[in-house]
């Protein structure tokens, strides 16, 4: 079999960008290891590419989704976030940002990711040239000058590829990275971020709430009706102690920590905690084959920047991929691209990281000093303007 490309991977990253070719006519075949929750009477019981996590969506990576014909069917799913509220426990200090000071509908839209599988799902087996394997994996691949020959496993049976480019969007653990041999760089922050959905005595009217405090950031982010997105980060001494208080006790906690922002807490759904980590690998590209989203790079959630900078791989490299006849034969575009993403990727992780780094400095100076931090962003509106601004996922 032949085609443009082969995409290791059918999370968001991937279909997004399967999705992106397919609309440029070039020919795609998507690899993806967990079978589709369509193809299931009970999809409670399979494990897929999305979860139940609650995803925020940047006002940037909106305007990418509308480019690709994707918004008008994920806009119901999603709820506005308006306007950030950030704060610290036990200092003075804080900051309100808002999308009527940035001329912008919404700083960004919070959406569950199954949702946002299903409605990407849907697209893909609408598009004719978007040939998805799924159940398959990835076994390895070799690369010449001028083709990527790709072994798959397709439930049980080998299969054998040719394609022009192969791209991983297969996640941390990528595959495609594993058979290229590139060095993946990490950093842990002996960490685990706790998330529920937790529902408030008021509705949250677009508000989202972050508040940092000594053992890590929490967040309230607005989903339907008056329920959020809830996030406890905690330290790896703490998650199992956490993980097993009951409702009551774990709403005590995290009002502890964010205080009752939009009133009492109502309820509290069962909890999820996944550890906090930073990967990055340098050489995103090497031949034919191209690293995105997770498989080249993943950040503490306390920007929600991870998607959003995924997004943004996709957007960069459909932008310019077609513009010249040769464009999938045209390895120095591949590079091009590589050293553009790089610059943004240590951009965004090094003003992630060190969010981290100055919020969690237990000194009382420092605390002090990110006091007098906040109260400066709220009273002049130019710093406003460029942390909003880095929130919203750049100028797009």
């Amino acid at each position: 079999m032949k085609t443009d490309f082969v995409i290791s991977g059918g999370g968001p990253v991937g279909l997004m960008l399967a999705i992106g070719l397919a609309q440029k006519d070039v020919n795609v075949v998507l690899v993806e290891r967990f079978p589709s929750a369509d193809n299931h009477d009970n999809t409670d019981s399979i494990q897929t590419s999305f979860d139940g996590r609650v995803l925020a969506l940047s006002h940037g990576s909106s305007n990418v989704l509308k480019e690709l014909g994707l918004w008008q069917d994920l806009s119901p799913y999603t709820t506005k976030i308006e306007h950030v509220h950030v704060s610290q426990k036990g200092y003075l200090g804080m900051t309100k940002l808002h999308a009527d000071e940035a001329n912008v509908p919404a700083l960004g839209y919070s959406i569950q990711s199954s949702n946002l599988g299903q409605v990407l799902w849907e697209k893909a087996k609408q598009l004719e040239n978007i040939n998805i394997m799924c159940p398959a994996t990835l076994q390895t691949f070799t690369q010449n000058e001028s083709t990527v020959l790709v072994e798959l496993d397709v439930e049980g049976n080998p299969v054998q590829i040719e394609a022009k480019m192969i791209v991983g969007a297969d996640g941390t653990g990528s595959q495609v990275r594993k058979v290229l041999g590139l060095e993946m760089q990490e950093k842990s922050y002996d960490a685990f971020g706790v998330i529920a959905q937790i529902e408030t005595e008021f509705h949250p009217e677009g508000w989202s709430y972050e508040r940092f405090t000594e053992d890590g950031p929490v967040a309230l982010l607005p989903m339907h009706g008056h329920f959020h997105k809830a996030v406890m980060v905690c330290s790896t001494e703490q998650v199992e102690e956490i993980k097993a208080l009951d409702d009551d006790a774990f709403i005590t906690r995290f009002a502890e920590k964010m205080g009752e922002r939009l009133g009492r807490y109502v309820s509290v759904s069962p909890r999820m905690a996944y550890p906090l980590k930073e990967t990055y690998v340098p050489q995103m590209v090497l031949g034919r084959a191209v690293l995105m989203g997770n498989a080249s790079h993943t950040q503490h959630p306390v920007a929600a920047q991870g998607l959003n900078l995924g997004i943004r791989d996709i957007d960069e490299f459909l932008s310019g991929l077609l513009l010249e006849v040769d464009g999938l034969d045209n390895l120095e575009y591949l590079q091009a691209y590589a050293e553009s993403r790089r610059l943004d990727h240590e951009k965004v992780m090094g003003l992630t990281d060190g969010l981290i780094q100055v919020f969690e400095h237990t000194s009382p100076v420092v605390g002090h000093l990110r006091g007098m931090g906040l109260m400066a962003m709220q009273a002049v509106p130019s710093l406003r303007k460029r942390f909003t601004s880095f929130a919203m996922g750049g100028n797009r």
